[in-house]
């Protein structure tokens, strides 16, 4: 088991990632979903970025609104073996300056696809 295995495993935990239109995705694991290898690699990153988002609900399920009303595609981890399934699109456009920050990290997970046409990403692998 690495580190970032000991550091994750079963641990709620928030990653982002960037679509092919630039749009950016907040996933979280509830504790068991999956997190590409470059992910996990630079898990403190997401860490940091999650720290430093407003979400006045964390801890309950209206989080998601908080995200979504901040530019946010979320996907929450289905707790029977997966997928990540769509919970928000975004309610408002993210602001040039969050976008900026989280952009400048650069640790965004890059996927090739479109959050706006999925309601669930089944495989992280296949991708």
């Amino acid at each position: 088991m690495s580190i970032y295995d000991e550091e994750l495993e079963g641990r709620e935990f928030d990653w982002f990632a960037i679509d092919s239109d630039g749009s950016i995705g907040l996933f979280s694991t509830a504790g068991e979903g999956t997190i590409p290898d470059q992910v996990m690699e630079a898990y403190s990153e997401h860490d940091k970025i999650s720290e430093q988002i407003d979400a006045p609900n964390w801890g309950n399920s209206e989080v998601w609104s908080d995200y979504a009303a901040l530019g946010f595609y979320v996907f929450d981890w289905n707790l029977h073996g997966g997928p990540y399934e769509r919970k928000c699109v975004p309610t408002k456009v993210m602001t040039d300056e969050l976008k900026i920050k989280l952009t400048q990290v650069g640790c965004l997970y890059p996927l090739p696809l479109k959050f706006a046409e999925l309601n669930e990403i089944v495989s992280l692998s296949a991708i």
